[in-house]
């Protein structure tokens, strides 16, 4: 038998909910070898189920988080566009018309509503921070879209800037929003869906 450090955590987690103590190793591996089906049960999924890893692919969270922050922006009448190189940038946001205008991008995508800044992103001029919350819910996720000094004063407001986490590491991350947060963002969500509601961030 393996020791405890030899085993996974959801090894670990499944011998603590299940008695493996009157199982057979290999009952049916012959039957399993001959081919097996699956079947789906009806019913909502156990979220518990330790067979089921509890923190989400952060890439499929990102992916998630980019497309509906594009579609967001297409739907505005600004054109988007994707660097090939990711060097802190994610997308360039611009207006294609007589008056030529773009943006960088910082995206932060979140199933969650988290809210973070990094000191380092105030050397990019004109840099844009996406936060998109709640990915996992498709078009009725939020996006809110804030320049950097604006992020700069919602943690101002909130006293983010005064902990030791900002005035020592340049950093700082709540990992769900309260209402006061919220109403502070409030001013910088997307909600548009046509060109005529700009968005002041970018316009």
């Amino acid at each position: 038998m393996r020791s405890a450090a030899g085993k996974s955590k959801q090894e670990i987690e499944l011998r603590r909910r299940f008695d493996f103590s009157k199982a057979s190793r290999g009952k049916y591996y012959e039957r399993y070898r001959k081919g097996h089906s699956l079947a789906l049960l009806p019913g909502e999924p156990d979220h518990d189920d330790p067979l089921v890893s509890s923190e989400s692919d952060p890439q499929l969270v990102e992916i998630a988080g980019k497309h509906l922050l594009i579609s967001r922006l297409l739907a505005a009448g600004f054109e988007v566009a994707e660097p090939l190189r990711d060097k802190g940038i994610d997308l360039i946001v611009y207006q294609d018309d007589s008056d030529f205008s773009a943006k960088p991008v910082q995206m932060k995508a979140s199933r969650q509503e988290s809210f973070s800044l990094d000191r380092k992103y105030a050397r990019f001029p004109n840099l844009l921070i996406a936060y998109v919350w709640n990915v996992h819910a498709g078009d009725k996720g939020d996006v809110y879209l804030l320049t950097f000094d604006q992020a700069l004063k919602v943690m101002d407001a909130k006293g983010y800037s005064k902990t030791d986490s900002w005035t020592k590491d340049g950093y700082y991350f709540v990992r769900s929003a309260g209402k006061e947060l919220k109403e502070l963002l409030k001013p910088y969500r997307m909600r548009f869906q046509n060109r005529q509601e700009k968005v002041p961030a970018v316009g």
